[in-house]
């Protein structure tokens, strides 16, 4: 009877690890199991799956989707980008409305623009927005790039849409003191004031913070001049 049950168990272990294997076997199942790791918090483990349904099936639109997914969360800006871009070849209708796109490529413009990258910074608000259009920060983030290139009038233009998506918050109050900065420069003064003032209506307490962005934006309009008159003297 002993005997009986231990190859009953044998049996049953056999099999069960029969099923586990075949469950494994396409990449949507790799796929639907690395989503689920994800979503509990193993991204390593989630990663290994999503690299395994890619193995199976490298042209998998969707894995390499939520591996992109699983590269932000750990800081891999390039190589999310990378497989979302793989992802949006291979499928375009798949990214549209994704915030873990729309960010990632948020986060790099948001980085290039520091690095006065600019055309490089908008390039990458605009895929930004392409896949998540009503994300107001991408707008406002877009729009200080072309303040601090010199476009003020698509700068203003991009203030607009970005506030209208979003009223009120400290990133409104920033969109306000953005766009009073650039009719400042386009020589309309009045209308400055009154974009300044509703900027610190929206955020009084952080009006430190508000003068301090618009000198840091200030900055960076010198730099990129002093950085074209350096380009300039050498070509001459």
């Amino acid at each position: 009877m002993r005997r009986f049950s231990c190859l009953l168990i044998s049996l049953l272990v056999l099999t069960l690890a029969t099923a586990s294997a075949q469950e494994l076997r396409s990449a949507k199942d790799y796929l639907k199991r690395g989503i689920s790791r994800f979503d509990r918090g193993d991204i390593d483990g989630a990663m290994s799956d999503y690299n395994q349904a890619l193995q199976l099936n490298a042209n998998y639109a969707e894995a390499l989707l939520n591996r992109g997914k699983a590269r932000r969360a750990i800081g891999d800006l390039e190589g999310a980008i990378e497989d979302y871009e793989k992802a949006t070849d291979l499928d375009p209708r798949l990214p549209y409305n994704n915030r873990d796109i729309t960010q990632a490529y948020n986060n790099r413009g948001f980085i290039r623009a520091n690095e006065l990258d600019l055309d490089g910074a908008i390039a990458d608000f605009d895929k930004a927005i392409k896949f998540f259009p009503s994300g107001y920060d991408a707008y406002i983030k877009r729009a200080e790039a072309r303040l601090i290139k010199g476009e003020f009038e698509a700068a203003v233009n991009d203030f607009d849409r970005g506030i209208l998506l979003n009223p009120r918050g400290p990133a409104t109050a920033l969109a306000f003191a953005g766009r009073g900065f650039a009719r400042l420069l386009q020589g309309k003064p009045e209308e400055a004031k009154k974009d300044f003032d509703k900027s610190i209506k929206l955020n009084a307490d952080g009006k430190i913070f508000l003068e301090l962005h618009l000198r840091i934006l200030d900055a960076q309009i010198k730099e990129l001049k002093r950085r074209r008159a350096e380009i300039q003297q050498k070509v001459a």
